[in-house]
């Protein structure tokens, strides 16, 4: 019998059909040893139900379409019969089991359904109900009604919402809700409900976010099944008043007829919220709205905080708006999401994240919403596309799709990257999976994808989130196995193989890093987690100035450059175009009441990083406006777009603190400024 590890590894084998077993050891994470183990066990239970071997010639597999066509006709039966769920699992699939009861729940039930012992249920209960109190839902017991759960009905949704989402991003996502209804002997209708979904999108011309459908059609199912046991949700009359008079809510209608829900006013309003959280926004053609409004700050407030200036606005406008839509009625009506690359978005790009979480504070303010992490992360990897900076592309060679249905912001985040990495390449991107499937294979000779795809032409399994070492040797398999360019070098994997021939090695994984980045590299300056220097390492003491007075804001801004010019950082053509900038688009180097941070754009004399600090006893008023007088000016001199965030981040929050600004304007001393920084430099 297969055990889990072994089952999930068939799983991605038969799904994405790898050529090298190196990309399948970077991309499962797993040892060759462990990648052994477990194609034994598969191998073994493939001759005990005579089918033909994954063999393995010259580190190459060897997968025969009978295996693959073996396995899509006995994964389900596979899944329910061997897959072993760890606790936490466990405690999600509690929850959602016992929200579609149709019958009084036991300990049996939950037994049978898991089948583990009374007491790990009794164990699993009490973490189910440390998941479900922060949406104010337990799973209870009585003789009456058997195992259920007590709490209002909207956060009973609101929580079943979460624990799918939690789901979504696991391997075999589709077998587990699957299970769910099996358990229940219902049947899963997903492939249906997907299908009239999709026609009624193009009946109402709607843009789904295909990586939020996955969790909307499964809640929706489980909401039909409570329907049927009369039990509905309440909403209060203002809000029902308001979505009812939006163009969503006959769509939402038009979906509750279709598919047989319930038709009360309280239930289309509630599926009209989630449509609009999971739809793709649409820039009104004719007037502003508070959201269009919204969406001009954030891109202006970005640029504001990272001295980058976008030079496609309307471009990036639309984009963002088509991002912040969904996520704005998400966020209004508390409609819970998971970010599963939350925690590598932080990691990866936590100067960008802690730049858009101050960019959103006062968005949150203004909207009187609470905008969660998960959706600050969202945002952070949309704005950190706009900052990789693209290269010119001057010859085309092999067309290559990208199938992203993570959302927009991975989508443009993977589509960045790729057309970085593979400037040749003609592309088709971020596409779906379900226009995929409609492309006739000729049409292209290679797909980048973040999920598995059923094609006879070549897959490259991608993330969202790569650090530079990844995209390295993403980018050495692709040529490789394109053979565009000769084979220089070996994986790191087969030099680890030859060194434990012939010697002990400690720390395999350690010694695998370090020949991945001997041999693919570390970050260019200019990616975003480059090298970005802290701001007490830029703002060093021979940058500071004090000075009583200056003739204009002209001369304030030619002074607070002078250290830089002096020190080779810029060219004077540089100061000449930041004045030049600010008498073309106006005082937008203020960034906060009293500062400026003058700044133009690299190519205009930018030879090294550096910043410099100018503190006026007498304030000078940018263009001789009232509304625009500052008392310090800090000029930034950034060779590119990524490489001053940190300590742009550094000063951001240092001007955020009240006490701490106060000092700032208090100094008076090169010491005094010098302490400060140091605070803020960590």
């Amino acid at each position: 019998m297969l055990d889990r590890n072994s089952l999930d590894l068939f799983h991605y084998l038969a799904t994405v059909r790898p050529n090298a077993i190196e990309v399948v050891l970077k991309t499962r994470n797993i040892s060759s040893r462990q990648f052994n183990y477990y194609l034994d066990k598969i191998n073994y239970w493939l001759k005990g139900n005579k089918q033909p071997l994954i063999t393995i010639e010259q580190n190459k597999l060897s997968i025969p379409s009978e295996t693959i066509e073996f396995w899509n006709q006995n994964k389900d039966a596979l899944f329910h019969k061997t897959y072993v769920f760890h606790s936490e699992e466990r405690a999600l699939l509690l929850l959602i089991y016992t929200f579609i009861r149709t019958e009084m729940l036991s300990h049996a039930h939950y037994q049978s359904l898991l089948n583990v012992s009374k007491n790990t249920i009794t164990s699993d209960i009490k973490k189910a109900n440390e998941i479900s109190k922060d949406f104010r839902v337990q799973i209870h017991y009585s003789r009456e009604r058997g195992f259920h759960l007590e709490g209002q009905e909207d956060d009973k949704r609101n929580l079943i919402l979460k624990c799918i989402s939690l789901f979504s991003s696991h391997p075999r996502k589709d077998e587990i809700l699957n299970f769910i209804f099996f358990a229940h002997n219902l049947e899963d209708e997903y492939a249906n409900y997907e299908k009239k979904m999709i026609q009624l999108a193009k009946q109402y011309q709607l843009t789904f976010i295909e990586g939020r459908m996955f969790e909307f059609i499964y809640l929706l199912q489980m909401i039909h099944i409570r329907q049927k046991e009369e039990k509905f949700i309440q909403i209060y009359s203002g809000t029902m008043e308001f979505l009812g008079k939006q163009k969503m809510y006959e769509a939402a209608k038009a979906i509750q007829k279709q598919l047989g829900g319930s038709l009360l006013p309280e239930e289309i309003t509630y599926l009209t919220m989630l449509l609009l959280g999971i739809t793709i926004g649409n820039v009104p053609s004719q007037s502003s709205t508070i959201l269009t409004e919204v969406t001009k700050k954030m891109i202006q407030d970005f640029e504001r905080y990272t001295c980058f200036q976008i030079e496609d606005k309307q471009k990036a406008f639309k984009s963002l708006f088509g991002h912040f839509q969904p996520a704005y009625y998400r966020m209004l009506y508390k409609i819970p999401i998971t970010n599963p690359l939350l925690k590598e978005i932080k990691e990866e790009h936590h100067t960008i994240f802690q730049i858009v979480s101050e960019v959103m504070r006062p968005i949150g303010e203004m909207l009187n919403i609470e905008i969660p992490e998960e959706e600050i992360g969202f945002l952070a990897l949309h704005f950190g596309a706009l900052l990789e900076k693209e290269s010119i592309i001057e010859e085309r060679g092999y067309r290559a799709m990208i199938v992203c249905p993570n959302g927009i912001s991975s989508s443009l985040m993977v589509e960045t990257f790729l057309k970085n990495l593979f400037p040749m390449f003609t592309w088709v991107t971020s596409i779906s999976k379900d226009t995929f499937s409609k492309i006739d294979p000729n049409e292209y000779d290679m797909v980048f994808s973040t999920i598995p795809l059923d094609t006879t032409k070549p897959v490259f399994i991608v993330k969202p989130i790569m650090n530079e070492v990844e995209k390295k040797h993403l980018q050495y398999t692709v040529y490789q196995f394109l053979s565009t360019k000769p084979n220089v070098y070996p994986t790191p994997e087969q030099i680890v193989k030859i060194v434990e021939k012939y010697a002990i090695v400690k720390d395999k994984k350690g010694l695998t890093e370090e020949i991945s980045t001997l041999l693919y590299g570390q970050s260019e300056a200019t990616h975003i987690r480059g090298n970005q220097p802290m701001l007490n390492e830029l703002l060093t003491e021979d940058m500071i100035q004090f000075q009583p007075n200056v003739s204009d804001w002209k001369e304030a801004i030619s002074l607070t450059a002078k250290p830089l010019l002096d020190k080779g950082c810029i060219t004077q053509n540089y100061i000449d175009k930041m004045i030049e900038n600010v008498e073309e688009i106006g005082p937008y180097i203020v960034i906060h009441p009293g500062i400026a941070i003058p700044h133009a754009r690299p190519e205009f004399g930018v030879e090294k990083l550096g910043m410099s600090f100018l503190k006026l006893s007498e304030p000078t008023r940018i263009l001789n406006e009232e509304k625009s007088e500052v008392q310090v000016l800090i000029c930034l001199a950034a060779i590119d777009n990524n490489s001053h965030l940190k300590a742009l981040s550094q000063l951001t929050k240092l001007l955020g603190n009240k006490d701490s600004l106060e000092q700032l304007f208090a100094a008076h001393s090169k010491a005094d400024v010098l302490s400060l920084i140091k605070m803020y430099s960590e």
